[in-house]
């Protein structure tokens, strides 16, 4: 399926020896430890023992003939974020991040308390973000004036997304968006996706936009 098609329908919706029991154990470890899996890896579209993941988002991206892209690598264009993970693939919060977990240890709740640009406004940052695990491939997100469901697959790679306003007096558009993988690592995390946007203001024909996603991922 090309790019083109997706978008028209989106718009409608070391080998150890037998003699050495010790090498085999060590193996078996270096194995688990490859394929280390937990909660929040599993929110980023990870696994492994990821130490920090830095991701670019290419925002002025041009679909050209079939599925060639034009991809504007301006600074003005693109935006950069840094995440990082402990040793048991738990996501390390910065020094503002405010983040509630429920029983079996899934983030429930995210808030950045940075405070704001002096002289600008007084007071902290209040950006907010309640999850709801509906299921493993379905996670509910609300906050910032927008309600979003979000589906994953079984390798816990995001399908696609549907967002909402909160409130029928917030102007924001809804939107879908699908993403289309194009490149991998060797421990089989992806580093480059192709994200096909839809949106639609409350008057206005639906409009189809681009973006491009690149991560360099650093294991321990």
């Amino acid at each position: 399926m090309t790019i083109k098609t997706l978008a028209s329908f989106a718009a409608l919706l070391l080998t150890a020896s037998c003699g050495s029991p010790a090498a085999t154990v060590n193996e078996k470890e270096e194995a688990d430890a490859s394929e280390l899996r937990s909660g929040d890896l599993a929110v980023f579209e990870l696994c492994g023992r990821v130490r920090n993941v830095t991701k670019t988002t290419y925002y002025n991206v041009t679909l050209i003939d079939g599925d060639s892209l034009s991809i504007d690598t301006n600074a003005v264009n693109r935006i950069e974020t840094k995440i990082y993970f402990d040793s048991l693939g738990h996501y390390v919060k910065r020094r503002n991040e405010r983040i509630e977990r429920d029983s079996e240890g899934r983030i429930i709740k995210w808030s950045d308390g940075r405070p704001n640009i002096k002289g600008l406004h007084g007071g902290f940052l209040r950006d907010t973000l309640r999850y709801n695990h509906v299921s493993e491939n379905l996670v509910e997100s609300s906050g910032m004036g927008q309600f979003a469901t979000t589906i994953y697959d079984d390798n816990h790679r995001i399908i696609g997304q549907y967002t909402n306003p909160l409130s029928d007096k917030n102007s924001g558009d809804i939107g879908s968006c699908f993403n289309i993988y194009r490149a991998e690592d060797d421990r089989g995390n992806w580093t480059e996706r192709l994200t096909v946007w839809v949106t639609q203001g409350k008057s206005e024909s639906p409009h189809v936009s681009y973006t491009v996603d690149t991560r360099e991922i650093i294991y321990y």
